[in-house]
């Protein structure tokens, strides 16, 4: 401290006297050092007459070092610049600055914001400008998020009537719309009266911590199973996309409701003793099954549900597990058919003639009067024979777990001959309690094998007790071989007939799939004699609403020619899948066939758009289709049939027309007409007589049956082959159009601004489609694929060098009533692809972004350049 006549720093060197102040005594000054972390940074000063006492030097002393203290958290200018009394700053504020948290204080009187250096980043995050604005708080106001204003008001009122500490987190605004998570916590202080003048606290910027959680919430709420979230009442609080959609979105009445209550349904399996045990071993996973039928549907559902406790509530995950219970009941109808089919063929190829001839000769030459053939081939032990015994009898050996315990009993590996109860219970008293059931007195055991391959068991009984003759022990060894032989030659047929059918059913589509705006049918016949064929036929659906219909023949018949034709149809299918033109996909199954010699196939391919009604045809040696149109006569389509595939290196011949709708198309192997001489004509009569009596329906729902009467009246009226030399296949198909209010179509400039317009015509054409609940997702796709194309493509008709910007093509189709489909079409050929750009890469996520939100999406070439679409589904 010191006190003198001149200013500790006068502007002078060498300092100046004390200026003259009117009505102030002539003195000098005394001035105290401000210190900050022992190092001074400013003076508090006071004029005075003379040189103060002791006791107001220590006074000075002690205000000085009060003020020293405050000024590291003295309030900020309103102007946002740092004072000069707050540098340096000390690790608490360093920390603070490094964690962007920043200090705030709004007075209550003037309505004024004080903020400091840290919370001046975060008002411009909420689009004010730091240096221009007017410190108010409404203006502070104005840039909350209009969702989290009057939240953020209540909070402000609830911390003033209640003293409690102010703690939030709400969204702001900049100026483009951007959104900021920030986190504010204040406390209120009071004059010497109590009322509360400034509210001050911290703001922290926790957008990045908000985007997290957001992300990782969005997972769990677009995981395609079913997650619950219950409360320790077993109540509903949270449930994901998944589980909300459930019965048709009926799930989403659980919300809030205990889950056995609100659905009947689920009372009784379990469900509470699930969740208990879930609780009893916290973090552990718990499992369960659920089985129920579903509303509206009728379907049976089955679920694995998997349930953990974690933090006093217990999450659920459910798993569909409906498609595997329904393969495991398939197969277990398969194995009870498989089981009759079995015992048809073994008696087709004798071996019920076998046992009735043992039955007839054998067991009257040795005077036995009971025989028990059973059969261990299959998948469980099954009874052949049980000749002799009272029905009572044979139905206790056909009882479940009877046939299994009979297997046991007569698990041997030379013949056994037991000439009494008593030496059957002294030998072998497994087969005793048999024994006693069946009433008899002597039993021969014959193990029947093949190879080293038990296949079955054979027991020839008498009524009373007998001794065995070496001749009659001959005999009966000679009958067990007969049996086995005749058992083990039924299995080696089952098994080829088996695989036999499982090949055909892999090779051929089955049931024809959904396509749009096509209705189909089929009709398959195989050579006589034969299991597998060699013709195929298939309807792909395509994007865009088209359809690829096929239809093939492999020439000849057996099994060397259905596994090319199962090659050859699955080469379809690839190739499809990659929207290629129908001459590419002609081409690529010409160099399949080629690797196929010798083997000569035919195949004609049918491109339909019912977008357009355009149809492309393609053939390889095959006839040609039957077309009528509506109204007209039915003829062969104008076609060369080209040369069959693997035979020439050359394009396939493609044919283009316009099909009205409801024509009908006919398409065959030539093996139907082998009857009439291979002429088309009298196919094309009979498709003729058949329209003009039963003309196509209008209705859709009526045309598949329409369309399988036309395929039974050609397969019952056309002259049939004696001989069924060939196999022959049908497919007829029921032509219509996408109506032309669910197509919509714009060309736009190759310009950025097109993506803005295309948003807006997406926009407006959804809500007239009713498809308003689409519009985020779809705009965003329609904009990425602008957007892509107008960086990385050309317009439609020009090219890279030219001058002109060209023009994009917008399409978006309401296939059906739940989607939507959005194509882009532009002039070239390149390839899009999804990148993986690193975190500070600019561009490179917009197809990321299309590949996750659009449920499919994927790329085809035209004429002139290319389309990428993207299907979008509620």
């Amino acid at each position: 401290m010191t006190w003198d006549r001149t200013w500790p720093d006068g502007a002078a060197e060498g300092g100046q006297d004390v200026p003259d102040v009117p009505g102030v005594p002539a003195g000098g000054v005394l001035a105290v050092p401000l210190l900050l972390d022992g190092e001074a940074v400013g003076a508090l000063s006071v004029l005075t007459a003379a040189a103060p006492g002791g006791a107001r030097q220590r006074f000075l002393t002690r205000l000085a070092e009060v003020v020293s203290a405050r000024l590291p958290r003295a309030r900020v200018w309103r102007s946002g610049a740092t004072p000069w009394w707050q540098e340096p700053i000390g690790t608490r504020e360093q920390v603070m600055q490094q964690i962007s948290v920043g200090n705030w204080s709004w007075n209550l009187d003037s309505g004024l914001l004080d903020i400091d250096e840290v919370t001046g980043g975060l008002i411009t995050a909420a689009g004010l400008d730091p240096g221009s604005w007017d410190h108010r708080i409404e203006s502070w106001m104005e840039r909350i998020h209009p969702d989290d204003r009057p939240g953020v008001q209540e909070s402000i009122e609830t911390s003033l009537a209640t003293g409690q500490p102010y703690a939030v987190e709400y969204r702001v605004l900049d100026r483009e719309g951007a959104i900021s998570w920030l986190e504010l916590r204040a406390t209120f202080e009071h004059d010497d009266t109590g009322r509360p003048v400034r509210m001050v606290g911290t703001a922290w910027n926790v957008t990045a911590r908000r985007s997290k959680l957001a992300w990782l919430v969005g997972l769990l709420e677009l995981h395609p199973d079913p997650i619950h979230v219950l409360s320790a009442e077993n109540r509903v609080e949270w449930a994901n996309h998944a589980a909300r959609s459930l019965g048709g979105g009926a799930g989403a009445e659980m919300i809030g409701q205990i889950p056995w209550e609100k659905q009947p349904k689920l009372a009784g399996q379990g469900m509470p003793e699930l969740l208990a045990r879930a609780r009893a071993a916290p973090g552990a996973a718990v499992t369960t099954e659920l089985t129920y039928y579903e509303e509206p549907s009728g379907r049976l559902a089955s679920w694995t549900v998997r349930a953990v406790e974690v933090g006093g509530h217990v999450a659920t995950q459910m798993a569909d597990i409906s498609e595997q219970k329904a393969a495991e009941q398939a197969e277990a109808e398969r194995s009870r058919r498989m089981t009759e089919l079995n015992q048809a063929l073994i008696r087709a190829l004798g071996t019920r003639e076998v046992v009735d001839a043992i039955t007839e000769h054998v067991m009257p030459m040795v005077a036995a009067q009971g025989l028990i053939v059973q059969d261990l081939t299959g998948p469980a032990p099954r009874l052949v024979a049980a000749t002799g015994y009272p029905a009572e009898f044979r139905a206790e050996l056909e009882a479940p777990g009877w046939p299994q315990r009979l297997a046991a009993a007569t698990d041997t590996a030379a013949p056994r001959f037991f000439s009494s109860l008593a030496d059957l219970d002294a030998q072998w008293p497994r087969l005793a309690p048999l024994a006693q059931h069946g009433g008899r007195g002597a039993w021969a055991v014959l193990p029947l094998i093949v190879g080293d391959r038990r296949v079955g068991s054979c027991i020839i009984s008498w009524p009373e007790p007998h001794d065995f003759a070496e001749h009659e022990k001959s005999l009966l060894g000679t009958v067990g071989v007969i049996i086995a032989q005749a058992l083990g030659k039924a299995r080696l047929y089952e098994e080829a007939r088996r695989r036999a059918e499982r090949l055909q059913k892999e090779l051929l589509p089955g049931e024809l799939p959904h396509t749009v705006a096509v209705s189909s049918a089929s009709r398959y016949r195989l050579a006589a004699g034969e299991e597998v064929g060699g013709d195929w036929y298939d309807t792909i659906p395509l994007p865009g609403g088209r359809t690829l219909a096929v239809i093939g023949d492999v020439k000849g018949h057996g099994l060397e020619q259905a596994i090319a034709m199962g090659i050859i149809r699955h080469a379809v299918l690839t190739v499809a899948a990659l929207d290629l033109p129908i001459d590419e996909i002609m081409a690529h199954l010409n160099d399949v066939a080629g690797r196929l010699e010798p083997l000569t196939a035919t195949c004609m391919l049918l491109l339909y758009d019912a977008t357009t009604g355009t149809c492309r045809v393609a053939g390889a040696g095959h006839p040609a289709p039957i077309l009528v149109r509506p109204g007209g006569k039915a003829h062969e389509v104008c076609l060369p049939p080209g040369q069959p595939l693997g035979q020439a290196q050359v394009p396939a011949p493609v044919t283009e027309e316009e099909l009205p709708e409801s024509s009908v198309v006919v398409l065959y192997s030539d093996g139907l007409l082998e009857g009439a001489g291979r002429d088309p004509q009298q196919l094309a009569d009979l498709v003729t007589r058949y329209t003009a009596s039963a003309p196509l329906p209008a209705d859709e729902d009526r045309r598949a049956p329409w369309l399988d009467l036309l395929c039974e009246t050609i397969s019952g009226q056309l002259p049939p082959d004696p001989h069924r030399q060939d196999d022959a296949v049908l497919l007829a198909l029921a032509i219509g159009r996408v109506p032309v209010d669910r197509i919509a179509a714009w060309d736009l400039p190759c310009a950025p601004e097109s993506a803005r317009r295309a948003r807006a015509l997406a926009a407006e054409r959804l809500a007239e489609w009713g498809l308003a609940d689409l519009t985020d997702t779809a705009t965003l796709v329609v904009s990425e694929l602008i957007g892509n194309a107008v960086r990385h493509a050309v317009g439609i008709g020009t090219d890279v060098a030219d001058d002109v910007d060209g023009r994009l093509r917008l399409r978006l189709l309401r296939l059906t009533d739940d989607a939507v489909t959005c194509e882009v079409y532009d002039g070239s050929q390149a390839t899009p692809r999804v990148r993986h750009p690193l975190l500070d890469d600019e561009f490179g996520r917009g197809l990321q972004l299309v590949a996750v939100t659009a449920q499919r999406w994927g790329t085809r070439y035209t004429e002139g350049g290319k389309c990428i679409w993207a299907r979008i589904a509620l």
